[in-house]
């Protein structure tokens, strides 16, 4: 099987013939231009030209003029026209028009390598002479053998000026030489590629060059060309041919790089492997060595970084190789720098890497004065000199600094900040955590009030104190009783039958189940009976019938029986129960007595029983009653029946006739909880009607809660009180931090440098090291410096700043040379360039969004080879991905970083928000509410769709600008096309507009050239292809489709509809910081987009649609198109928690005759009610309610110090309100608010 090497080496090769170092079949306006073409014409003024650039003469060679007679053979015989000619208005002659042909397309060419320029730092501009042409091996060439640096100068007049660019090497095509040295296997180590000066090499000739080659085994022909021969007059050479030199010259666009791939040989051989690459690549080999990542807890952050920024830096750590999920203008770079010094100030190296010169940029100007511990190199051949110039100056500086311990300084504040964290966290704890009562002080607050001492709620309060079950009631049971009784209709089922069985007793003693045919038949006997029968019992005639009958159901029971009759002889002869009782003191009488009274009851006895057989006899037929009834309940029914009650027996006949009823309701109540019982009994005992006992029941849990309150407010006394130190704590928090930042910067700014100064006293090649870094000229390549003194340098920039190719170019191919390497915008760089880079570190960690750009293959096909059948899914799963971050997402642990500070306005990032990131990021809210300041502004043209262009909106383009140059000239500006034909448009039109107005050309100049600290803030000119990593104040979208002269919108959308395209489209619309201005042509319905098979076009439109209602202020469209690209699983998912106390402040600020909104933002970011001032016109004051905020289940870190802090960052004033002062005191609160905003208002006049 062959190894991952060999596989990402084979993808370095390109193979569609655009390997411009090997073989060039022919050039765009963009890529090249053929000067040989020029030269061909006079052999004379060919050998000036190939003089000037061979000696590299500091003046200019005038290669295009209407005074260069020899280019009138080219262009044409008639005359150039002056301007002041009277002929001057007229069409062009075929010579002038043929001048600004030529001169045109060299401003392209010029054009494309400065963007190039600006974008990698790289300088591609070369003269590319003399050609080799033939076969090698299996390869064709056809490409220069040495490029010559130079510039280009065009004038208005179309006088085109080459001059050799300053400190730059002339460069033998290493491509070249490689590929001769690879196949014919010659060893070429010593073979010099770059010389300052070609004279001073000792080369005078192309054949003193070939002569050279020589030496080292390339022998290429050549037969002494006397003259030039244009690029298109070269046959197409053949792999057999032999490899020829031909007098062909070229002005064209080369990247210098092959440095990646000569790792991946080097890796081949020696099969170089560490923990980073192995986790990439054979995770599981990994797992089994169990590798133990050591830890320092503290964070030497050296800025002020939001709390997932902070989180990052922390979890890389201790988690090493690494994932950080950055969107756009979330502190990704800022986060960076903080990896950077904590990393430092631990004592580990750092390799920090980039495709994109701009983030490499960013980064290196944010470590500000800490950029003195950072190497950071673009062009390692034109940036050799100011490489030797800085370490000599370093290296002084160094020597002379004394080192101060500062650990014991961080040890002590970071001591202090965590106690004031502590206190944060204690009074968190205290509102938030649920000490057994089922809810959190803070919701007992929100769910609770304090009853008035001679209100109806203060008589419920007491008696429910006095019932233990109620007072000991929790929550969570108290809570579902009552919400079960009131969703069920269970107090209305309650209510009725307690009041039916006040007025009915047998309601409650008839028996369960009775069978239809049993309740039938009692009814109906029943009915009969009592129909039929008016006698009553006679009691005169039957002793103790009334007693009987009135304790009829308990003489069932014999012990019962027994008592009633010695009650019965009691009163009927009471003088014998008297003795009976005083001879009890007289003992020698009590038998006497007991006797006497024993035959008393015998007596009484037989009249009972006789009584007692009369009333069986009497209500015999009311035996059937035993089915149905209870005891209890047949012995009141025969009460009822002896007496001839008529309320009794009326009571039973509709208890009878209810029967079914009542069952099912009496089952129901059986089936109530012991609380439901518990709460509906004692609310039945308060009340006096339904109202009431409603009332009771809905009051009794806020009352129970306030009961809870009141116990919360004896024990935690301290810790609530502490919320009115709350503002000083945060302030505190907000100034140690600062204060630690401080110290870890000082920390940071010394780290390494004792190191240094102990290996360069103790090693005995330092005087040899100390001669190289302070040489002024014959300077060492630095790859030959980092190879011999890598370890001086590495200590004296322990951090390094670099593309890939670079750190194959300069740095060793050594294991682990650094502890940490980082990669940033790691979605945009192809995997097989970051390999070699990864080798070099102990850890990784990977930077970018996967939302974002991934690797370019615009017109380049790269050999991708192909898995052997036997080889493992580990691997092939790393052939499969392009980008590192592809890759790194399925292997290493990941943080995301959400707060978004790029966008001054919501409207400019709201868009891509919910389209790629399903509202996750961490938005402020808008400050204010004006329409005057739109976020996105629509300028609508009418514009015309030609050969892929849109001339309209690049005029109206270039109006814009000139306007924006005056009106925002304190801005920073970039345009942004959909295509390149448009950019190239609109860089013609600027070009024309400069030539036309002198005071556009000198405003458009600086923009062009202008930075800020270091850090290019130039106006650029891009399409969505190369937009990533860029960010300006303003940006200007050009639409560029329109309606074609058939009146028809033929918009192919080019990379926006392949898969991932939506990811160009995410880019373009998040690069503006304060503005956005969309030219368009066209109405989002013009394109029809419902067929597309990816989602590019569809969010096209739709981000065109929400531009239009931005624009237009259309607050309903907004929120359609905005709601339109969230699926409902996530608009459910941030549905806002919402409490009455916020419309309660609300409503009583606007009874005050305040401007009030509510609900802004979300999360921590949430505003619950903003005061606005229209005066102002912004909003003065946002208010937070702890319980909303407390919702949003956050640290007390992040909820209470770093998210207030991000939104006063965003020019809030914020102001907290808590639910105990709610409680305790809400006119308080009120008259507190209003006293914030009126300072708030004094204030801001003050200023």
């Amino acid at each position: 099987m062959k190894s991952i090497y060999t596989y990402y080496k084979e993808r370095l090769i390109e193979i569609s013939g655009r390997n411009r170092s090997l073989y060039i079949r022919s050039f765009s306006k963009k890529t090249g231009y053929d000067i040989g073409r020029l030269l061909a014409t006079d052999r004379e003024w060919a050998d000036e030209f190939f003089d000037f650039i061979w000696a590299g003469r500091k003046d200019k060679f005038t290669i295009l003029s209407p005074s260069v007679d020899s280019l009138k053979k080219l262009f044409g015989k008639e005359e150039p026209v002056a301007p002041s000619s009277p002929r001057s208005g007229r069409a062009k002659q075929p010579f002038n028009a043929a001048l600004e042909r030529e001169a045109t397309s060299l401003r392209t060419l010029r054009r494309e390598a400065e963007d190039i320029e600006k974008e990698t730092g790289r300088y591609e501009l070369f003269v590319g002479y003399p050609f080799v042409c033939g076969g090698l091996r299996d390869v064709v060439i056809k490409a220069p053998l040495l490029f010559f640096p130079v510039e280009v100068e065009i004038t208005e007049s179309n006088i085109v000026r080459i001059s050799v660019k300053k400190n730059e090497c002339v460069r033998l095509n290493k491509a070249l030489v490689f590929a001769y040295a690879q196949a014919k296997s010659l060893d070429i180590e010593e073979l010099e590629t770059e010389f300052d000066s070609l004279p001073r090499g000792g080369f005078k000739s192309i054949e003193s060059v070939l002569s050279y080659l020589k030496k080292f085994g390339i022998r290429l022909r050549y037969n002494e060309q006397k003259t030039v021969q244009p690029f298109d007059t070269l046959p197409e050479p053949k792999v057999r041919d032999a490899l020829d030199v031909k007098r062909v010259c070229v002005l064209a666009r080369f990247s210098m790089a092959n440095s990646i791939y000569n790792d991946y040989s080097e890796l081949e051989r020696s099969r170089i492997v560490n923990d980073a690459v192995e986790e990439l690549f054979e995770p599981q080999k990994l797992r089994r060595k169990k590798r133990k990542q050591s830890r320092d807890e503290n964070c030497y952050c050296i800025s002020d970084l939001d709390y997932a920024q902070r989180g990052v830096v922390e979890k890389v750590a201790d988690a090493g190789n690494m994932v950080i999920y950055g969107p756009p203008g979330t502190g990704k770079s800022q986060t960076i720098v903080n990896l950077i010094s904590d990393a430092l100030c631990k004592g580990k190296r750092v390799l920090v890497v980039s495709q994109k010169k701009a983030a490499l940029d960013v980064v290196y100007n944010r470590l500000a004065d800490l950029s003195d511990k950072a190497m950071f190199i673009v062009d390692p051949v034109k940036e050799r000199r100011n490489f030797y110039s800085r370490c000599l100056l370093r290296h002084d500086e160094v020597m002379k600094k004394q080192y101060v311990d500062r650990f014991p300084e961080y040890d002590e504040v970071a001591a202090r900040l965590r106690e004031e964290t502590d206190k944060l966290r204690e009074i968190s704890d205290t509102f938030s955590e649920d000490d057994g009562f089922g809810i959190s002080l803070m919701d007992m607050y929100y769910g609770s009030f304090i009853p008035g001492k001679n209100s109806e709620e203060y008589t419920i309060y007491n008696e429910m104190l006095k019932d233990k079950v109620l007072r000991t009631m929790d929550y969570p049971t108290m809570r579902g009783a009552i919400d079960t009784l009131l969703e069920h209709d269970k107090i209305d089922i309650y209510y009725n039958f307690v009041e039916n069985k006040k007025f009915n007793p047998f309601i409650q003693h008839l028996k369960p189940d009775l069978p239809i045919d049993t309740l039938s038949y009692a009814r109906n006997k029943f009915a009969e009976l009592t129909g039929s029968r008016t006698a009553v019992f006679d009691e005169a005639d039957h002793p103790f019938a009334r007693q009987i009958i009135a304790q009829y159901d308990k003489l069932s029971n014999p012990r019962n029986e027994k008592m009633f009759i010695r009650m019965l002889a009691g009163f009927e002869y009471p003088s014998s129960y008297s003795f009976l009782q005083a001879s009890k003191v007289l003992f020698p009488l009590y038998p006497f007595a007991r006797y006497q009274m024993s035959k008393k009851e015998s007596e009484v006895r037989r009249q009972y029983e006789q009584t007692k057989e009369a009333i069986a006899d009497f209500v015999s037929d009311y035996d059937f009653l035993k089915e149905v009834l209870t005891y209890e309940g047949y012995a009141m029914a025969l009460g009822g029946i002896l007496e001839g009650n008529e309320n009794t027996l009326s009571n039973l006949r509709a208890a009878l006739a209810d029967y079914v009823k009542v069952s099912d309701v009496s089952l129901s109540l059986h089936n109530f909880s012991q609380p439901e019982k518990h709460i509906l009994n004692f609310a039945y005992r308060m009340t006096r009607d339904y109202e009431q006992f409603r009332s009771v029941i809905i009051k009794l849990l806020p009352l129970r809660v306030y009961h809870e309150i009141i116990n919360c407010e004896k024990t935690k006394k301290n810790e609530l009180s502490a919320t009115v130190d709350f503002e000083n704590i945060k302030a505190h928090i907000n100034t140690l931090t600062a204060e630690l930042a401080g110290v870890s910067r000082k920390i940071c700014a010394q780290s390494f440098e004792p190191e240094y100064r102990d290996m360069y006293a103790s090693r005995e090649d330092a005087k040899d090291y100390l001669y190289q870094i302070s040489k002024k000229q014959n300077f060492w390549p630095l790859r030959r410096m980092m190879e011999v003194f890598g370890d001086y340098l590495l200590t004296l920039y322990p951090c390094w700043l670099l593309s890939p190719e670079n750190v194959s170019s300069i740095l060793p191919l050594k294991k682990n040379m650094f502890d940490l390497v980082l990669f940033d915008e790691a979605s945009q760089v192809f995997i097989e360039n970051t390999v070699p880079s990864i080798i070099r570190g102990k850890n990784v960690v990977v930077a970018g969004d996967a939302k974002q750009l991934r690797p370019t293959t615009t017109f380049m096909r790269r050999y991708m080879g192909g898995a052997d059948d036997d080889s493992d899914l580990t691997l092939q799963a790393a052939l499969e991905v392009e980008s590192l971050l592809d890759l790194a997402v399925a292997r290493f642990d990941s943080a995301n970083i959400t707060y978004h500070y790029r966008s001054r306005s919501r409207g400019l990032i709201d868009f891509s928000n919910k389209a790629f990131y399903d509202d996750m990021l961490r938005i402020s809210p808008d400050v204010t509410k004006s329409l005057k300041n739109k976020a996105i502004e629509r300028i609508k043209v009418n514009g015309t769709w030609r050969d892929r262009c849109n001339p309209v909106e690049a005029a109206e383009t270039v109006r814009l600008l000139k306007k924006l140059f005056k009106s925002r000239a304190g801005d920073t500006f970039g345009i942004i096309t959909f295509g390149m034909e448009q950019q190239s448009c609109i860089e013609d039109a600027i070009e024309k507009e400069c030539r036309k107005d002198v005071e556009f050309r000198t405003a458009y100049i600086r923009e062009a050239n202008r930075k800020d600290g270091g850090q290019d803030v130039s106006l650029f000119i891009k399409n969505i292809e190369n937009v990533q990593g860029d960010e300006r104040d303003v940006i200007i979208f050009s639409i560029g489709y329109a309606r074609n002269d058939n009146d028809r919108v033929n918009a192919h959308f080019g990379s926006l509809s392949v898969e991932g395209g939506e990811n160009r489209l995410n880019v373009a619309v998040t690069r503006a910081k304060k503005k956005i201005y969309v030219i368009t042509s066209i109405e989002p319905e013009d394109l029809r987009v419902d067929s597309s098979k990816n989602n590019g076009p569809k969010l096209f439109r739709a981000y065109l649609t929400y531009a239009r209602a931005v624009s237009g202020g259309n607050r309903a469209e907004i929120k359609a198109v905005l709601d339109g690209l969230c699926p409902p699983s996530v608009i459910a998912k941030h549905a806002e928690l919402t409490v009455p106390v916020e419309q309660q402040i609300a409503a009583k600020l606007r009874s005050f005759g305040y401007d009030v909104d509510t609900d802004l933002g979300s999360g921590t970011n949430r505003i619950s009610v903003a005061v606005y001032d229209k005066k102002k016109d912004r909003y003065v004051l946002g208010i937070q309610v702890d319980k909303v905020l407390y919702s949003a289940d956050e640290t007390p870190l992040e909820r209470d110090v770093y998210a207030c802090r991000f939104l006063e960052q965003k020019g809030w004033n914020i102001m907290r309100v808590w639910s105990r002062d709610w409680w305790h005191n809400a006119h308080d609160v009120i008259e507190r608010i209003r006293h914030r905003i009126d300072a708030v208002l004094t204030q801001s006049s003050v200023k």
